[in-house]
């Protein structure tokens, strides 16, 4: 059995951004020899989807849709489980499986001969793990009976998904705490041969939007006022003023916003070091990323960075604070790397995860009619 002989549909939910789970959707859709990825809405940013020529069409667009569809359509996730839920997947192909990526799209209901595997990139965070994080401003105080009733909705619909892949041993853990449900990790793929090193530069480089979840004013923190240069490079996020007058002042920080890929495979390949901040993050490719450069990664001792980054081999840790980060800095140069970080990549290769993904669904295919 091959693909070419499956009708595979593939749902991703509503695209806000280009980041990593529009990524690996589009990967999704070139290991399944997938056309076509629907969606809730046309995808929000302005430029074209920099991973692929996937199309993205939008399941509202044929609906009918009278004023409460519409009005909840405007309301972004908080609605997202409704619309999911009203999609007739009848009207889109005579699927036999669906691949569902992100959290609401776990909504669909499918006809019943239909298997359907969820990519999971994490359980909704903000109702679970860091509920505690978000629960004291005044947004976060007055959204809590929201969250509640969303969170009751997030574990109603669980039944719906017959099998579960994860991009990391992290998220597979937050499945089991918050769903009991068994899960296979699949790494998301990466182009391992677009990236090279050469011969390092002076600066350190940060990849990533200039979010608060990324730890970024730490990085800013840790290098600002020092003689070590630093580069920023990703969209502008949600950080505070601070921080981004920080940078404009000091001469050795520097902001390029958002990169190509082309650019980004340059930085990599010339910066001297990656710093990677992100809290307990579910993947994060950037290690990867920075190890198939040649590059050392000093990482945050949690989520799957904490579990993949060994110091002196691919990298070295730090607790996340200003001053984790410049001792790592510091090990680092001192130190350095024992041999070659990019040495152990293959379970993260393209050709790795099309033949894994492909196996998975034709196994998990095999039961579903068996049982049937």
């Amino acid at each position: 059995m091959t693909v070419d002989d499956l009708s595979i549909g593939l749902a991703h939910w509503h695209i806000e951004d280009w980041g990593g789970a529009e990524y690996l959707v589009t990967r999704l859709a070139a290991a399944l020899d997938v056309e076509r990825v629907y969606t809730l809405g046309s995808p929000d940013p302005s430029e074209p989807n920099p991973y692929g020529d996937v199309e993205f069409v939008d399941v509202l667009a044929g609906m009918d849709r009278g004023p409460l569809p519409r009005l909840q359509a405007r309301f972004g996730r908080v609605f997202e489980y409704a619309l999911w839920e009203d999609v007739d997947w009848r009207q889109h192909g005579d699927f036999e499986v669906l691949v569902t990526s992100g959290a609401t799209t776990r909504a669909v209901i499918t006809p019943d001969d239909v298997l359907h595997i969820n990519y999971c990139h994490s359980p909704p965070r903000w109702f679970y793990d860091l509920y505690h994080d978000r629960k004291g401003s005044v947004v976060g105080q007055l959204s809590r009976p929201l969250v509640r009733h969303l969170r009751t909705r997030d574990t109603a619909l669980d039944d719906r998904v017959d099998h579960y892949l994860v991009n990391s041993p992290v998220v597979q853990r937050r499945l089991w705490k918050f769903y009991k449900r068994e899960s296979t990790v699949l790494y998301p793929p990466v182009d391992l041969s677009s990236y090279h090193a050469v011969a390092p530069r002076d600066f350190y480089l940060h990849l990533g939007r200039l979010d608060r979840e990324k730890g970024v004013e730490a990085v800013v923190d840790a290098f600002a006022g020092t003689d070590r240069r630093l580069v920023l490079a990703g969209g502008c996020g949600d950080v505070g003023e601070r921080v981004r007058q920080t940078i404009r002042n000091d001469d050795r920080i520097d902001y390029v916003g958002f990169v190509s890929d082309r650019e980004k495979h340059d930085l990599l390949a010339h910066c001297r070091a990656v710093v990677f901040n992100g809290r307990n993050e579910d993947f994060g490719i950037v290690p990867i990323e920075a190890n198939a450069s040649g590059k050392a990664c000093l990482v945050r001792n949690d989520g799957f960075p904490g579990i993949y980054v060994e110091d002196g081999i691919h990298g070295f840790q730090h607790d996340g604070t200003a001053s984790g980060i410049r001792n790592a800095v510091e090990r680092f140069e001192r130190d350095g790397l024992q041999g070659d970080p990019s040495g152990d990549l293959e379970q993260f290769s393209e050709e790795r995860f099309g033949r894994d993904l492909r196996s998975y669904v034709f196994a998990r295919l095999d039961e579903f009619q068996f049982e049937r």
